[in-house]
């Protein structure tokens, strides 16, 4: 079988199959509207928390009813002391705790060192985050005000008491990509990448195992499964995967209003790439189980592990050298930071050489794996 008949044969099972089309045309749509809802306020807000004021002072109060009224937390009550308020935190019910401590107008009005203490879980580091900036700035502003308060009274200069109410120097933050400065348009730009990969090696494996039961389809069925028949159907099944990431990068990043259009046309080449990548991977899974529902089960269950893994919402330094060795061989490891480069930050095609690099290295290697669990595997077939 010729390369551009087995291509089409290949495309025409995909859509053909009815269990399969789900996965192949409609998931990453439907992915693509439902995953980013929870992050289309691209900030987090009404975190519950409950303060601890030991100060009871007009300005522990001043710093209370200011965090009422700021959108991103949310006063769930008050406590007597921490350990009153630390069973709501272990439970869930509330996400962190401000402890104002004794003293803490006298200290604050005397410039003797003291401090609003924030606890939290640390389960999740975007409200973490959230609530200490929130209650820093309240509490920075606040005590800013009584410093130069005090300096007045000391006969301080009129721009030391601008510094000092200001509570710090003056500075201009302008962020360079995520404009938004929103959760959504760094977890979703990459997250995308990664749904991309796993509906489609589950589609892919799971369509490669569906001929080995059946020993029919493009690569099973009686013909010679030569070097045209496989290079069809590997650029069959990346067809899919690619259209999948250019809905992503040309669309669903555009409706999103999510950063993108950096480098389109180096990313559109690293998605050609990528897509060989796992279309390589799927068939050689496919191969391996030999079992269309085994495919999804396995690959279900390997998600949340691949998020993990890659570098997304845990920081890789922080990894073991082995657990980051295993992470090279996942292809999205590398293909999340070239796309984030490329079309979020305008990177060329030189500054994501190692990415480039590790994807032809995967594609080589998963390549070989396919062609040889093929060609096992219509050898037993034969026997």
């Amino acid at each position: 079988m010729g390369l551009w008949r087995a291509l089409s044969h290949t495309a025409l099972a995909a859509l053909r199959d009815r269990g399969l089309l789900l996965m192949f045309v409609f998931a990453i749509p439907v992915y693509s509207f439902f995953y980013p809802l929870p992050y289309t306020t691209q900030a987090v807000r009404n975190i519950p928390l409950v303060v601890v004021d030991l100060d009871a002072s007009a300005m522990s109060r001043s710093i209370v009813a200011q965090l009422s009224g700021v959108p991103s937390v949310r006063i769930e009550g008050t406590a007597s002391s921490v350990d009153e308020a630390r069973g709501a935190l272990a439970s869930g019910r509330i996400a962190g705790i401000v402890l104002v401590p004794e003293n803490f107008a006298r200290d604050a009005a005397r410039g003797t060192p003291t401090a609003v203490t924030v606890f939290g879980s640390g389960a999740y580091p975007v409200q973490d985050k959230a609530v200490l900036g929130s209650v820093g700035a309240v509490v920075q502003g606040t005590a800013g005000g009584v410093t130069a308060t005090r300096m007045a009274h000391q006969g301080a200069p009129a721009g030391a008491l601008l510094q000092a109410a200001r509570a710090g120097p003056a500075f201009i933050d302008q962020p360079l990509y995520n404009l938004a400065r929103g959760y959504g348009s760094y977890v979703v730009a990459a997250v995308s990448i990664l749904i991309v990969q796993q509906v489609m090696l589950i589609a892919i494996a799971s369509l490669v195992g569906t001929w080995l039961e059946t020993r029919s389809g493009t690569l099973f069925a009686a013909q010679p499964a030569g070097p045209g028949t496989l290079l069809g159907t590997l650029f069959g099944f990346a067809l899919f995967v690619f259209l999948a990431l250019l809905y992503f990068m040309g669309f669903v990043f555009w409706f999103q209003d999510y950063p993108r259009g950096g480098n389109f046309a180096g990313a559109l080449a690293f998605a050609a790439l990528t897509s060989l990548t796992i279309a390589s991977l799927g068939i050689a899974l496919g191969a391996w189980f030999a079992d269309r529902e085994r495919a999804f089960q396995v690959l279900l269950a390997t998600s949340v592990p691949f998020v993990f893994m890659c570098g997304i919402v845990f920081p890789r330094e922080a990894m073991p050298a082995s657990v980051n060795a295993l992470a090279l061989l996942i292809p999205t490891t590398s293909g999340i930071f070239g796309f984030v480069k490329l079309n979020q930050m305008g990177a060329s095609w030189s500054e994501i050489r190692p990415e480039v690099f590790n994807m032809t290295a995967l594609l080589l290697l998963y390549a070989s794996l396919a062609a040889w669990g093929v060609h096992q595997r219509r050898k037993e077939a034969a026997e």
